[in-house]
């Protein structure tokens, strides 16, 4: 259980961190093409104040764009066709705006240079939503790994208090005798699988035929688990 709920919170981590970094990438990039991009505009412009105004839309769109993806990619949707294109036409009007200027004049190494900030804002709003979703899988399946093995080892008996599991309820109010009791045993793995399939603790007690109060004792020990292993 602890090697899988580690893993899970690295993956959490990892995720976290994805989203962040996809974040300053993006706040780096707005802010190198408001540089670049207000002059060009100014010097094609009647009112060179507006300068600004066409990179703050362009990048605008992109952070529109990011922002749709990420909570789509939280619940493992798809955006489709069109969001796919609105980044990449967005991301190259921004790359339109960073080179052109140094196109213009001949300025191959201020092409290069003036790209990359654009051209890698394009390619992190691209993998961002990949990455998002392939965390999400890998964060809901090991998830429902920690889930199963915390329910399992909530209701299996530790050997240090086998000698008290032999004499514990099962279920019904009656006490065992001699060794632990086989349908207690019995009961309890109803209980995990009930707890795991989404039953109330009313309806497990009626589909095992064990008393309520019982189950709700044993759902209470599994959200406990639960609670310490998130």
């Amino acid at each position: 259980m602890y090697d899988v709920t580690n893993e899970l919170r690295s993956v959490r981590r990892t995720r976290k961190t994805v989203s962040v970094t996809v974040w300053v990438i993006a706040g780096a990039a707005i802010i190198f093409s408001l540089m670049t991009g207000a002059p060009l505009v100014s010097a094609h412009s009647e009112w060179e104040w507006t300068g600004w105004l066409l990179p703050v839309l362009v990048d605008a769109a992109l952070v529109l764009s990011l922002s749709a993806d990420a909570v789509l990619s939280r619940h493992g949707v798809k955006g489709g066709r069109w969001p796919t294109w609105f980044r990449w036409i967005t991301g190259l009007a921004s790359l339109f705006l960073n080179v052109w200027g140094s196109y213009s004049a001949g300025d191959w190494v201020g092409v290069a240079i003036h790209s990359v900030a654009p051209v890698i804002l394009i390619c992190a709003s691209e993998v961002a939503p990949i990455y998002r979703r392939k965390f999400r899988d890998l964060e809901l399946a090991l998830t429902e790994e920690v889930a199963v093995t915390v329910v399992t080892q909530s209701l299996t008996p530790k050997a240090s208090n086998a000698g008290t599991n032999a004499r514990t309820s099962n279920g019904n109010g009656r006490k065992s005798n001699g060794k632990t009791n086989a349908n207690a045993e019995k009961n309890k793995e109803a209980i995990r699988k009930a707890f795991l399939d989404g039953l109330t603790p009313t309806q497990a007690a009626e589909k095992i035929g064990v008393t309520r109060g019982y189950v709700s004792q044993r759902y209470s020990e599994i959200r406990g688990e639960l609670e310490k292993a998130a």
